[in-house]
């Protein structure tokens, strides 16, 4: 009894809704009566216009329009490709609410109020035992029955005919869908209820009922046939078989689906096509997924699949579908019905094979179905223009399919201390290496072939780069260790070199041939990885971008500059980055000095790259490999000062005799980059210029004068009285300051000259004043004057200083080197009136005033003798 109220339920709330469906489509199609009529109307403007006499209207009359019946408003013969193109969106005509409740929603209630009354009698009588079980059936039977065949009688003959423009009836729908629930529920019942039928014979009953009803829908319109659908779909879990056989029960599917696809050849029923594909592939996932799924299914199942897929394909249109006007798949919007069907189709048949692979464990036979699925999918793309996007699908899903094999190797994703993908293998490992390559062969032939056959060659040599790459990486990513590491490069240098044949031979221009490229380099890394290792494979790596930046003076193809880029980058990723390579120096030629050629043959191949993209006017690949030819160029010669000064490259943090080193490497570098800059302005040398300013002179203050400053840090200066780190540190910088302010300008930085000229007299003085306490107070100093005699020391090398500055200043003609000795004898005349007076005694006290009274005395005269002259009175 609660199967029954079930059943019910069910049927109402089917029928309710596909009856909104229907109303929806039934508004549409009077749409598009109204937009011929208005299409009809504005051809007899036009003939009025040229003056040509409209016919003559007929006398009217008396017999009134019939109303068009669904088998004459649509041909019996399959529609053409052009009737599915969506018709012009016009205006909706206004609803009259009295004749929507009168003609369609009382007539629907009425009919479901039949169904469901019919279905209670079924369970009344049962309830009171009014007459046999058996009576009650034949009599549910032939109600239903009584009601189909009145439903298609008043579908030939109407009670009232309604002009023409006004909706059809509704009443022949509404009678035959009762009727069908009503036998649907009647032979239901004659199984669950009353058990006077074998499961088998009521599951050919519902079945029949069900595909009856599809067939009937031709006659009597949509409503009928999403209940034959419905029921059809619904049959296997109402009567489930105790021992289900895949080879009946495909088949069954099958001939559900053909059925759906025939009444959808005849009409435009779009959900129709989409139910019952959805349906059939549900019901296989079920069966797949859970259910009582056998080895001995794969051909059944496999074959439904295919079957699935040509089906959906072909059964609408047939071979039209191939035309060019039906639409492609890179703009969906354009795309006529049958085809988003066909689409459709060939998704859940995919679908379906690969979960048949994925759950028999990858049988051999369950393999060969699904990659004679992937075929047929590469081939309907390359029988039809537009459709090139399934070729990669299909590559795509294979490579996926491949990868859920089990019993292939057992591992988690990650890492391991060497840096690979550890697995332990498994016992099909063997028969998925030979998989991979194998469908990664294929689809790389079937990506070139298109490449040079079909008229998006973007695709296709996608589809050629992705399988080579993707299936060989994955192929090592999971059984690495059933081949030795010179095979795996075997494998994946054959495939590159495949790729750049290509290239050559059929020489595709543009992008196609960029992502050939692409794809060869992707290879070759995975290759050189396999081959090498350490500071070996960056080298390699530098070579393979150096070769690519080449190519570019060889074939005419995108790509080839950034990849020549993308190439070098790694390289400085892993020199800047890869500290293992620091530590790896052991049995390396040249010992720990392997910077030389590590970082020096980089360098040189990027800045040798960087000419030949020059040459073919590539601005930013040039830009980008003279920056990281700097950069590398710039950090040989740090890590070699680290090397012969601190004593390696990891040793401990650089002191400030190696810190003044890196100061001078960097400022010299800087102005070579400015002069270069005056000779040939370029992005490069501008900015490179401007990083190794800015970080030399924060690198001063920060560290020279404060971190590292002697009397700070409390180190010992390295060397002897006059050759030491302080002359590195403070003395030798000033030059170069001094040259850099004068080229300052060049790189948009005139407004620094004053900044610089300050450091450089900051560093001049800090030289005067340290050497100075170097010699009192020997290599290690203290910030304190520890003697009288050094302390007026200060003084006088101050005074002399700034005499210095300030004779040096008339004799260059150069006011701001004069204002410079000026400072510095302020600085001296607080030192002697607020520190020389209350410390020093004696003749030091009286030295110390004399020697400034002259100085200045004599400041004066200079300055009165040979600048003051100059100017007029």
């Amino acid at each position: 009894m609660y199967g029954l109220g079930f059943l019910i339920t069910v049927g109402v709330f089917v029928m309710a809704l596909v009856a909104l469906g229907k109303i929806s489509k039934l508004e549409s199609r009077l749409a598009q009566l109204k937009m011929q009529l208005g299409n009809l109307a504005d051809e007899l403007d036009k003939l009025r216009r040229t003056g040509i006499a409209p016919p003559a209207p007929a006398a009217p009359v008396a017999e009134t329009v019939k109303p068009v019946e669904p088998e004459q408003a649509l041909p019996a013969e399959p529609l053409p490709a052009a009737k599915w193109h969506p018709a012009v969106a016009t205006p909706a005509p206004k609803r009259d609410m009295e004749q929507a409740l009168a003609s369609r929603w009382f007539v629907w209630i009425g009919g479901i109020a039949i169904a469901i009354g019919g279905l209670l009698f079924v369970k009344y009588a049962y309830d009171e035992g009014l007459i046999p079980p058996a009576l009650q059936i034949l009599l549910g039977l032939l109600l239903g029955g009584a009601l189909v065949a009145a439903g298609e009688a008043l579908r030939k003959k109407p009670l009232a005919q309604m002009p023409a423009g006004f909706p059809p009836d509704y009443v022949p729908q509404a009678l035959a869908a009762a009727g069908l629930v009503i036998a649907f529920g009647s032979v239901y019942a004659a199984y669950a209820l009353y058990e006077l039928v074998a499961p088998l014979t009521a599951f050919i009953g519902l079945a029949a009922l069900g595909l009856g009803a599809l067939a009937l829908s031709l006659r009597q319109g949509p409503m009928i046939a999403a209940l034959g659908l419905i029921g059809s779909y619904v049959t296997p879990s109402l009567i489930p078989s105790p021992d289900p056989n895949a080879w009946s029960f495909f088949p069954y599917l099958l001939a559900i689906l053909a059925a759906s696809f025939a009444i959808l050849r005849r009409r435009p029923w779009r959900w129709l096509g989409f139910a019952a594909i959805a349906g059939s592939a549900l019901w296989a996932l079920l069966w797949l997924k859970g259910g009582p799924f056998e080895m001995a299914d794969i051909a059944p199942i496999g074959l439904f699949g295919l079957a699935l897929g040509g089906i959906a394909t072909f059964a609408v249109s047939g071979r039209a579908i191939l035309e060019e006007v039906s639409g492609t798949l890179l703009s969906p919007k354009l795309m006529i019905m049958p085809l988003v069907v066909a689409v459709a189709g060939l998704a859940t048949a995919a679908l379906v094979l690969a979960v048949l692979a994925g759950e028999s464990d990858h049988a051999a036979l369950a393999l060969v179905i699904f990659f004679a699925g992937m075929a047929g999918l590469v081939a309907l793309a390359w029988a039809k223009p537009g459709l090139d996007l399934l070729a990669p699908g299909a590559a795509l899903l294979s490579l996926i399919v491949l990868l859920a094999w089990r019993e292939a190797a057992f591992h988690e994703f990650a890492m391991d201390e060497n840096g690979l993908w550890s697995s332990l293998l498994g016992g099909d490992a063997p028969l998925y290496l030979r998989w991979m390559m194998a469908a990664g062969l294929a689809f790389t032939i079937a990506g070139l072939a298109g490449l040079r056959l079909r008229a998006t060659p973007v695709i296709w040599s996608s589809m050629a780069a992705g399988s080579a790459l993707l299936f060989v990486f994955f192929a090592w990513a999971r059984v690495d260790a059933l081949l030795d590491a010179d095979l795996w490069a075997v494998l994946g240098g054959g495939f590159a070199l495949a790729l750049l044949a290509a290239l050559w031979v059929l020489k595709p221009l543009d992008l196609a041939g960029g992502i050939l490229a692409a794809g060869a380099a992707a290879l070759l890394l995975f290759t050189l990885d396999r081959l090498f290792d350490g500071v070996w494979l960056t080298i390699a790596i530098a070579v393979l971008a150096a070769a690519y930046a080449y190519g570019t003076n060889i074939v005419s193809v995108r790509l080839l500059g950034p990849i020549a880029v993308a190439l070098a980058s790694l390289v400085a990723v892993r020199l800047f980055i890869s500290r293992e390579l620091w530590f790896d120096d052991r049995g390396l030629p040249l010992g720990q000095h392997w910077v030389v050629y590590g970082y020096g043959v980089p360098a040189a191949l990027f800045l040798l790259a960087s000419r030949w993209l020059k040459a073919k006017q590539l601005v930013r690949e040039t830009m980008a490999l003279e920056g990281l030819s700097l950069g590398l160029a710039m950090s040989l010669v740090s890590l070699e000062l680290r090397v012969l000064i601190g004593g390696g490259v990891t040793d401990n943090e650089p002191q400030l005799l190696e810190m003044s080193a890196h100061i001078l490497t960097w400022l010299a570098a800087a102005y070579g980059l400015m002069y270069r800059q005056q000779v040939f302005s370029s992005f490069i040398s501008k900015w490179g210029a401007r990083l190794l300013v800015a970080g030399s002179g924060a690198a001063i203050v920060l560290l020279s004068l404060l971190a590292l400053n002697p009397v700070v840090s409390g180190d010992a200066v390295p060397g002897n009285l006059v050759f030491n780190a302080l002359l590195l540190a403070y003395l030798a910088p000033v030059v170069l300051l001094g040259l850099i302010a004068r080229k300052l300008a060049g790189i948009g930085w005139d407004g620094l000259r004053p900044a610089a000229g300050l450091l450089a007299l900051v560093l001049a003085l800090a030289y005067v004043t340290l050497e100075t306490k170097r010699i009192f107070q020997g290599p290690a100093m203290v910030p304190w004057s520890e003697t009288i005699a050094e302390s007026y020391a200060y003084s006088a090398v101050w005074l002399a200083s700034a005499l210095a500055l300030f004779v040096a200043g008339i004799r260059l003609a150069r006011q701001y080197i004069r204002y410079a000795g000026l400072g510095v004898m302020v600085l001296v005349v607080l030192k002697v009136f607020l520190s020389d007076m209350s410390d020093l005694e004696g003749l030091y006290r009286i030295a110390s005033f004399i020697g400034l009274g002259l100085c200045l005395v004599g400041i004066g005269w200079l300055y009165a003798r040979f600048v003051q002259k100059e100017k007029p009175a």
